[in-house]
Formats: structure tokens, C-alpha cells, sequence
């Protein structure tokens, strides 16, 4: 499989680079990077830290290599994701997202170009994550009375989004879970004198320094509580879902497809 990279210069592209380097099912034709970047033209070997060239350059215009990949991987920012996704759809080419963020419009063309390609939506590529949400999932259906449920996630002062899109599925999963209405349930920080709410699903985010990426959620009875964490300490967790993610897209036919799907989970 010609893997197409979008962003090799961030910490997830890096990784990703990385991780399908060493897959020997997967081929790197090149790397995309905005217009007048300095290492434009750079061999991906040493621009993300493997120490060899692997003959695949850092291009600013995908429409200069795309045609050599079969399969073109994004986890930027959602206007970069959709304008991607949009050369895909021209060139009939899969796309896989990790990216979060996207409004409804967004979320909307996305649905509609997997009638055209193999598209691969996934939020979080962590296997582990996935893991913890079916452990979030079992303690839902053994609530028997009322709790206050709050998340925080963490990640470094980087991130953009907040919540990030892992606390938000989070948080629809457990609404969905104890019956709650998520047009009405959710709460974002406190500032105010007032009580809590019943049946609030409360997001808090912290976004500080190069903090690794985590995330807590607290189910708040009145004379206990249980916390859920998991803790990620780089990005390879998320570049092994993504590699896995490409393999599994092969002689995938047009559909929108999920990363639970590729985890069997």
C-alpha cells in the first residue's frame, strides 16, 4: 500500500512516518507541508528523526504526488482535513482522519465523499482508549442512582480543541448510556454561584506545557466515587491505529467506515 502523509512535521505525522516505515506492507510515497515550510523537499528519513533517506520527499502541493499513493492519512486541523478530503474525492483516493473539530457542515461533506472513497473516520486511534470505553460502558449500566460525571482531559498546551474529540465521545457515549439528554446535559467549566445541575455530564481541559495526553472521568456519588483514567505518554499508540487503520482500508469498498471497526471492538 503508497501511503500519502499529510503534516510530517508535527509530533503525529513524525510518528506516523515512524510507524509505517517499519511496516513492511505499507510504502511512504511522500509527505504534504504548507507552501514556503524550509524543509520542503526534504527526505522524510531525516526530517522525521529516522535517520535515512527513504526516498519519499515533503511536498507543498498534493496535487504534485498524489497520483503515486493509493491511500492519503490527515490528523491536522479540520479545514486542512476537508480540503484533502476534497483532492480524494477528485482522484479517487482512501482518506483516513484522525483529526477532531469538525462542525456539522463538515461532519455533513464528510458522509457524503464516502459514497465516493473508502473513508476511515477516527477520532482516536488508541486501541487502549477503546478499551477503557467499554470499561466506561460497564460501570453506565451498573449505576443504579443518580451521579455527577465529570471529564477532564489533558494535553499540552498545543491543542487546539477543546474538549477534545475524545472527551466529547466520552461524553455522548455515557449520555447515551443512563438515558441523558445531550442537548441539555452538558456543562463546561464552572464560573457561577449556583448548584449543580442533575444529570450533567461536566468537561473540564486542561491544556499546559508539553503535558502528555490524558484523560479522567469521575462518576461523583454522595459518599463515594469511582475514577476512570487512561494515560497516554506520546503519539505511537496513535500512529499503530493508524497504520492498522490503512491496512484495513485496502480493497475496502466506498463507505465510511469507523476505527472500532479496525480494533474489533
Amino acid at each position: 500500500m503508497k501511503l500519502l502523509i499529510i503534516g510530517p512535521n508535527g509530533k503525529m505525522g513524525k510518528a506516523i512516518v515512524q510507524t509505517a516505515y517499519k511496516n513492511k506492507d505499507i510504502t511512504i510515497v511522500g509527505g504534504i507541508a504548507p507552501s514556503n515550510r524550509s524543509y520542503i523537499n526534504s527526505d522524510l528519513g531525516y526530517l522525521c528523526g529516522i535517520g535515512t533517506p527513504i526516498n519519499a520527499l515533503v511536498y507543498d502541493n498534493i496535487n504534485d504526488i498524489i497520483s503515486k499513493a493509493d491511500l492519503v492519512v490527515d490528523c491536522t486541523m479540520p479545514d486542512v482535513s476537508i480540503s484533502v478530503l476534497k483532492v480524494c474525492v477528485e482522484h479517487n483516493k482512501a482518506f483516513i482522519t484522525g483529526t477532531t473539530g469538525f462542525n456539522a457542515s463538515e461532519m455533513e461533506y464528510i458522509k457524503e465523499s464516502a459514497e465516493c472513497i473508502p473513508l476511515l473516520l477516527a477520532a482516536n486511534t488508541s486501541k487502549l482508549t477503546h478499551i477503557f470505553y467499554a470499561q466506561l460502558i460497564n460501570v453506565c449500566k451498573s449505576i443504579k442512582e443518580y451521579a455527577d460525571i465529570d471529564i477532564i482531559d489533558y494535553h499540552d498546551n498545543m491543542k487546539l480543541d477543546a474538549p477534545s474529540g475524545t472527551a466529547k465521545e466520552i461524553a455522548r457515549m455515557i449520555a447515551k448510556e443512563l438515558n441523558y439528554d445531550v442537548n441539555t446535559c452538558f456543562e463546561y467549566g464552572r464560573n457561577a454561584r449556583k448548584r449543580r445541575g442533575k444529570n450533567t455530564i461536566a468537561f473540564n481541559s486542561i491544556r499546559s506545557g508539553g503535558i502528555s495526553g490524558a484523560i479522567k472521568v469521575i462518576f461523583g456519588f454522595q459518599d463515594e466515587n469511582i475514577e476512570l483514567s487512561l494515560n497516554i505518554f506520546n503519539m505511537n499508540t496513535f500512529a499503530k491505529g493508524i497504520v492498522d487503520g490503512c491496512l484495513y482500508l485496502k480493497n475496502k469498498g466506498n463507505g465510511l467506515y469507523g476505527i472500532e471497526e479496525v480494533f474489533k471492538i
